[in-house]
């Protein structure tokens, strides 16, 4: 009997024509695992990526909220082939690669990508984890910790807060009404309560749910077909198995009649007002995967052009943006949804936005499916499938995996159509007036969230939201019932950019070209040009900075300059609407002391795209009848800065110390506040170009010579009167340079800022040590740091999260700013910014003890190299990749566009002890001389108090898992509850615990010391005195009066070597 079944093989699956990989798709004949096998000779990662049809969605059959996502935790920590709980990460650590997981409704995801040569060696630990996971009862606890750390990550996050809210406000009938992160409280305190060992019923859900044939796996690898489907064969055929249906809830719906046509109402905690609608739709429609009948409707109701119900309400000055679309809730359920981001006017009239939404659908209904409209949305997606690029390889196989199942034995979409599913084939009126039957006012709920309500009667349990559930009022349910036809709203138009000529002008070389050309080096303009030589795809990137001084010489200018930009993108949202429905994209935005106009895609008609784009900008004038709205949401966006999470805030905290004419929000806020039309009118008329621009430009792509040479000319024509008439291009340039401050030798610095967001538990350090001047002269020390975040990447995130469990988010890596690069270390966490300062310096301490000096052998240290070496040798995946490693490259004034393939060749050369005498010069905190150090707190306003019993009960745990004694938290709790006040006899108690486990690999008396000697230590000052160390920082503008800057960027090398080899090419 064969070892497997074939259900579609290559030369079956029609693919992209840049798609050059292999694909198979089987079933394991021994326990029905499905399996997609992708082989890509030319990857230089590989990897894999298991989904198991099973997530949160099933908790409530074992009584445990959390339980899918605390399996996923768990699953890591260690199999019985490889007990050790970190192996798998070490692994691949050691091989540049990197894993994830995350736990969705009805589906699990597992995946990891990794260095090419060591796929056999991650699969072999990855598939461990779906035949012999250990789940520890010493990680259990640890990890109970790390996701009630994650879900407390995300309790004042308004995303999180309004999903649990619409789950709670669902049919309690359905497993959609539950919690499903869980937390302390779910996964301990509770079924502790209730005489239930938590882990005994992960052992059970584990047994019952992991089944081969529930899973999905995808494997890409650089190996042949054959190779890698025997991989597959060998390592996953004994996944256990018992043939048990895919969970199906169809039976009950998401929200049933009772819960339609309701109103709920939440406060937020961003300072945003939204207005939801949500449709009930039956899950039917992978049935009518050729036709999609739900993107016709997504395609009306979200257009943006005029006529449309968006372009309409932004008229009105009452919303500021508009999406539709479906959203799949699980098998048998979904939602059609209208999401409209109001202005405070808009707030007060949002039962007319709600008419007007059922007044466009009026519209749709009124008129037959309209086969031209469904047939520019089906061109596209042929377009788009045809000319698809490669993703990374992490990215395919947890795409892949996760809707495989899709594809299986009697499923609606037949495997052969594996890749093209997303092309819609066949128009159908019916399935399509279908769809649109149940976009009706009897068939939906709508929710209206504020930051401005209160009194709201009702709390939700899990995160505290306030939140009211109401009738839909009557009059309203009226009115909509009868809408009538609207005239200011009628079917789009025709689309004038759909691109028709997919001719590739450039051949792909064995050796591409490493930079772009420089075409134009003036004191007027500076353009760099480079056909593709790799990709072969007919699209291409223009890229233009336009500098003026102007935009950074005050915090007011900065301002003003947001303002105009967002303003004149406001003005072009018709044409950039229609040109971003087939694949032309375009932002525009204020830069460094610059307006930054970015298009790219199908390269057809993109020239002429940017030309309009461009002829708006250089004539623009703001309205004054678009100025409220538009300031109204910049002003939202600095507000709600505060509001984000603390590990997402800290790194523009720093840039704003240490870089010039980087601002604060709350200084731009303030000057927002104030700001009137006038300002603006006059900024735009006589002080925006006032001194004159510089232009830098990037065409790059499906360009010829002579279309690029015209893109050139064009620009410099448009800007001819507002170009600058410096002497020489050396001084037109400097308009263009930045530089950055910089920490004096040994200086040690702390940067403190309190978090806006009051009632965020969570703060958030990051922990630098600046090692050296960013330039040619210091690639060494550059790559020797870069060198460091490989080698400690794992051990630090071992060490602090899992094991001293500070925080759901540990960061470490290289760090730089515009003219200065170092190492940082970053966590958030509930405790305090002092205690995790003095965790990050012991740590460092630690890393040099465990893995420095005798224990970095020669062997493992070229294995690092290697590592790094892969990484800096990544290959590009697509032409966007290339456009953007060119275009910083320029931004940041080195033009440095081969420094990785440079840094290699530095790599090469660096020995074992060279790195040792770095880390000891810059990052041996044992010694007196210490580099440059700088410490930014974001700090909590509700920092909890872990004196007392809570610092003695850390300490414990944080001894018990750094030194993986076998003894669950449950006999810990008790053990400390019996003996309060008597620490020494609890130590004892817990050491004869763990004991009775039957580890013997411990030296008892040793242990015994020094647990002792750390709990009285930690317990009694978790805090060391001498914490928080560095001169506190009083105020970002002292800071930049009384430290040097850095210097400006320089070139690697003369710009001259860069241009064009062409005849008169230099412009």
């Amino acid at each position: 009997m064969s070892q497997y079944t074939v259900l579609a093989e290559n030369a079956a699956i029609e693919k992209p024509v840049l798609d050059d990989r292999k694909y198979r798709m089987l079933k394991l004949t021994q326990n029905d695992l499905h399996v997609l096998i992708i082989s890509d000779p030319a990857t230089d990662k590989s990897g894999a990526a298991l989904d198991v049809n099973v997530g949160s969605f099933a908790d409530k059959k074992y009584g445990v909220p959390g339980l899918a996502h605390f399996c996923e935790h768990l699953l890591f920590m260690g199999t019985q082939k490889y007990p050790e709980e970190n192996e798998y990460a070490s692994f691949l650590a050691q091989n540049l690669g990197h894993s994830n997981a995350y736990t969705a409704a009805e589906h699990t995801n597992y995946y990891f990508e990794v260095g090419a040569s060591h796929l056999k060696g991650a699969l072999d630990r990855f598939a461990q984890f779906f035949i012999s996971p250990l789940f520890s009862t010493s990680c259990k606890d640890r990890e109970i910790r790390a996701v009630d750390s994650e879900n407390k990550k995300n309790l004042q996050n308004d995303l999180w807060r309004m999903y649990q809210l619409e789950k709670l406000t669902s049919n309690p009938k359905h497993p959609f009404n539950g919690f499903s992160t869980g937390n302390l409280a779910t996964l301990h305190d509770e079924p502790t309560s209730r005489g239930v060992n938590v882990r005994d019923v992960l052992l059970q859900f584990y047994k019952e749910q992991y089944l081969a044939n529930l899973m999905s796996l995808v494997i890409l690898g650089s190996e042949p077909l054959d190779e890698l489907t025997a991989c597959a064969v060998d390592m996953f055929s004994m996944v256990p198995n018992a043939a048990l249906p895919r969970p199906n809830y169809d039976g009950e719906v998401v929200y049933a009649p009772e819960q339609l046509g309701k109103l709920l109402k939440a406060k937020l905690i961003m300072d945003t007002n939204k207005l939801e609608l949500s449709f009930m739709i039956p899950d039917d429609m992978e049935q009518h995967w050729q036709t999609k009948p739900g993107q016709y409707y997504s395609h009306l109701l979200g257009h943006e052009s005029k006529g449309s119900l968006c372009f309409h309400l932004k008229e009105k000055n009452w919303i500021t943006s508009l999406s539709a679309g479906n959203m799949k809730v699980c098998q048998g359920n979904s939602l059609f949804m209208v999401e409209a981001e109001l202005t405070p006017e808009g707030l007060h009239n949002w039962q007319d936005i709600v008419v007007h939404v059922f007044e466009y659908l009026k519209l749709l209904h009124s008129h037959e499916p309209q086969e031209w409209i469904w047939k520019e949305v089906s061109d596209m997606s042929r377009i788009d499938f045809r000319f698809k690029q490669k993703l990374a390889t992490s990215q395919t196989v947890l795409r892949m995996s996760n809707n495989l199942y899709k594809f299986a034995e009697g499923a609606s979409i037949p495997p052969e159509s594996l890749l093209n599913h997303t092309v819609l084939t066949d128009f159908d009126a019916n399935k399509i007036k279908r769809y649109g039957s149940f976009l009706v006012p009897t068939n939906f709920r709508a929710s209206l969230t504020s930051q401005l309500f209160e009194g709201l009667p009702l709390t939700e349990k899990w995160y505290g939201s306030e939140y009211a559930l109401e009738e839909i009022p009557e009059k309203l349910a009226e009115t909509i019932r009868n809408v009538s036809l609207n005239d200011h709203f009628h079917m789009a138009a025709p689309n004038r950019f759909i691109p028709e000529d997919f001719t590739v002008f450039g051949k792909k070389t064995d050796r591409p070209l490493g930079h772009p050309y420089l075409l134009s080096d003036t004191n007027r303009h500076e353009t760099w040009y480079k056909q593709d030589d790799t990709f072969e795809v007919p699209k291409g990137y223009i890229s233009l900075n336009i500098h003026t001084p102007t935009l950074g010489e005050t915090v007011e200018a900065a301002v003003l300059g947001h303002l105009w930009t967002d303003m004149l993108d406001d003005d072009l949202n018709d044409v950039k609407y229609y040109a971003e429905l087939v694949g032309l994209h375009c932002s525009i935005y204020q830069g460094r002391r610059s307006v930054t106009v970015k298009v790219g895609g199908y390269n057809d008609k993109l020239p002429a795209f940017l030309q309009n784009i461009l002829e708006c900008l250089i004539g623009f004038n703001p309205k004054q009848d678009r100025f409220e709205s538009i300031k109204y949401k910049l002003a939202q966006d600095f507000k709600n800065f505060g509001y984000s999470t603390p590990y997402s805030q800290i790194g523009a905290r720093f840039m704003q110390l240490f870089n010039d004419t980087t601002y604060t929000v709350e200084d731009k806020l303030e000057y927002i506040k104030k700001t009137q039309f006038e300002d603006l009118r006059a900024f735009s008329q006589s002080q925006l170009w006032s001194k004159g621009v510089f232009v830098q430009t990037l065409i790059h792509g499906n360009f010829e010579y002579s279309t690029a040479r015209d893109v050139h000319d064009s620009i410099e024509l448009l800007f001819r009167d507002k170009s600058t008439v410096a002497p020489t291009k050396e001084k037109a340039r400097e308009i263009v340079k930045f530089e950055s401050h910089t920490l004096a030798a040994a200086e040690n610095s702390r940067y403190e800022i309190e978090l806006g967001d009051a009632n965020n538990i969570n703060s958030c350090i990051e922990y630098y040590v600046q090692i050296g001047k960013l330039g040619a002269e210091n690639t060494k020390l550059r790559v020797l740091t870069d060198l460091l975040g490989v080698m400690i990447h794992e051990p630090c995130f071992n060490q602090l999260r899992t094991k001293e469990q500070l925080g759901y988010v540990v960061f470490s890596g290289y760090r730089q700013n515009r003219s200065e690069f170092g190492f940082r270390i970053l966590i958030q966490s509930e405790r305090s910014c002092d205690y995790l300062e003095y965790r990050i310096v012991e740590f460092f301490k630690k890393f040099k003890a465990a893995h420095l000096g005798e224990h970095l052998t020669e062997d493992a240290f070229e294995k690092f190299k290697s590592a790094l070496k892969v990484k800096k040798l990544t290959k590009l995946k697509n032409l966007n990749e290339e456009c953007s490693r060119f275009w910083n490259a320029i931004n940041d004034g080195f033009y440095d566009f081969e420094q990785k393939a440079n840094d290699v060749d530095v790599l090469e050369n660096i020995t074992r002890n060279e790195f040792l005498s770095f880390f000891d010069h810059y990052l041996d905190f044992t010694k007196t001389g210490k580099p440059p150090i700088l410490s930014v707190y974001l700090k909590s306003q509700k920092v909890l108090d872990f004196n007392g019993e809570k610092a003695l009960s850390a300490a414990i745990f944080n001894f018990i898992y750094e030194h993986d004694l076998d003894v669950n938290s449950d006999a810990v709790d008790k053990i400390l509850g019996q003996n309060e006040g008597n620490t020494e006899q609890a130590i004892d108690e817990i050491i004869a615990a763990a004991k009775e486990s039957g580890e013997s690999s411990h030296d008892w008396s040793d242990i015994q010391q020094k647990f002792t000697a750390h709990v009285t230590e930690r317990a009694n000052a978790p805090v060391p005195a001498k914490y928080p160390e560095g001169t506190l920082i009083l105020s970002e503008a002292e800071f930049k009066k009384t430290h040097a800057k850095a210097g400006f960027p320089t070139p690697v090398k003369d710009l001259a070597l860069f241009y064009y080899p062409h005849e008169d090419a230099h412009l």
